[in-house]
C-alpha cells in the first residue's frame, strides 16, 4: 500500500498544475497590452483609460485602447514601441486602438484635432500603419505626415514619402488619392478627396507648429515645403503605399459638430474634454 503513495503524490501535483496554469494565462490575457509611452507634453494632457481620465506625465506608459486627450494649447508626443512617433496637437483626441510593435500593425483613431505621425519603414508581413478619422483614412508604409480632423472635414499634409488618402462612406472606402511629399488634400463627409496640390509654406508651418510638443518652431526652425524638420527615420528609400482598411462609421468615436457628423458617437469623457477646449480651458485648468 505504501508503494502507491509516490504515484498519488505525483498525480496530485499534476492536477494542481493543470488548475493553476490556466488561471495564470487568463490573468495575463486581462492585462493591457503595451503600445508606447509619452515622452513630452505641454502643459496639461489627459489619458483616458476605460472610465478613468487622469493627468498624464512624462514617461507615462501608453496601452491599447488609451485615449490621448489634449486641452487648449496642450501638446503631447508619444513614442510607439516600433519606433514610430506621434505628435498630438492641442484640442485633439487620439485613440491608440492597436499597436503591435513586433508585427508592425498600428491602428489609430483621430477622433478630432491634429496629429503628426512619423512612421518607421514597415517590413514585416501584413504590416500596416493606419490613422482613421470620421471622414477619411490614411495608410502608409514609412513616412511623415499630419492630419487635421475638424467636424466633417479631414485635411492631410505630407512632409515626406507618400500617403494613400481615402474617403469614407458608411464604413466603406470611397475614392482614394495618393498625396506625395509637400502636398496637401482634404476630404469632407460623403465626398471624394480633393486632388493633391502643393502645400503652401504657411500650411506646412501651421501644421508643424500645431503638433510640435515644444511649441511653435517657426520659420527659423527650417520649416518649409522643401525642408521640414523630421521627427524620426527619413524617407530616403522608396516608399510603398499601404492598403487602407476602414471601419464602419458607427464605430468611430467623435464629437458631433455638424449635422453631417451627428451620426458619430464619442465617449462622454472625450466630448466633455472637447467642450472644455472650446471654452478655452484645458482639463485641470481653472475657469
Amino acid at each position: 500500500m505504501n508503494s502507491r503513495h509516490p504515484f498519488f503524490c505525483v498525480l496530485a501535483i499534476l492536477i494542481c498544475v493543470q488548475l493553476v496554469i490556466p488561471a495564470d494565462v487568463a490573468a495575463q490575457a486581462t492585462q493591457p497590452q503595451h503600445a508606447g509611452k509619452i515622452t513630452a507634453l505641454l502643459p496639461v494632457v489627459n489619458v483616458i483609460r476605460g472610465p478613468q481620465q487622469t493627468p498624464a506625465s512624462t514617461s507615462e506608459e501608453v496601452f491599447w485602447g488609451d485615449v490621448i486627450n489634449t486641452g487648449h494649447l496642450a501638446r503631447a508626443r508619444v513614442a510607439l514601441d516600433d519606433g514610430s512617433v506621434l505628435s498630438v496637437g492641442s484640442d485633439s483626441n487620439l485613440t491608440v486602438s492597436k499597436h503591435d510593435g513586433g508585427a508592425q500593425q498600428t491602428d489609430l483613431e483621430l477622433n478630432y484635432g491634429r496629429v503628426r505621425a512619423k512612421a518607421v519603414k514597415l517590413v514585416k508581413p501584413k504590416a500596416s500603419f493606419q490613422i482613421r478619422t470620421p471622414t477619411g483614412v490614411a495608410g502608409v508604409v514609412g513616412t511623415d505626415f499630419a492630419l487635421d480632423s475638424q467636424g466633417d472635414t479631414t485635411r492631410i499634409v505630407v512632409f515626406e514619402g507618400k500617403v494613400s488618402f481615402c474617403s469614407l462612406h458608411n464604413g466603406v472606402i470611397g475614392s482614394c488619392v495618393t498625396v506625395g511629399s509637400g502636398e496637401s488634400s482634404s476630404v469632407q463627409f460623403n465626398s471624394a478627396p480633393t486632388p493633391p496640390v502643393p502645400a503652401t509654406p504657411m500650411t506646412v508651418t501651421d501644421m508643424a507648429n500645431a503638433t510640435s510638443p515644444t511649441g511653435a518652431v517657426g520659420a527659423g526652425g527650417g520649416i518649409g515645403v522643401a525642408g521640414v524638420t523630421a521627427i524620426g527615420v527619413g524617407a530616403a528609400a522608396a516608399v510603398t503605399v499601404a492598403a487602407v482598411v476602414v471601419r464602419a462609421a458607427s464605430k468611430t468615436p467623435t464629437c458631433p459638430s455638424t449635422p453631417a457628423a451627428a451620426a458619430h458617437v464619442v465617449p462622454e469623457a472625450s466630448c466633455a474634454a472637447r467642450s472644455r477646449a472650446a471654452a478655452g480651458k484645458a482639463p485641470g485648468q481653472r475657469p
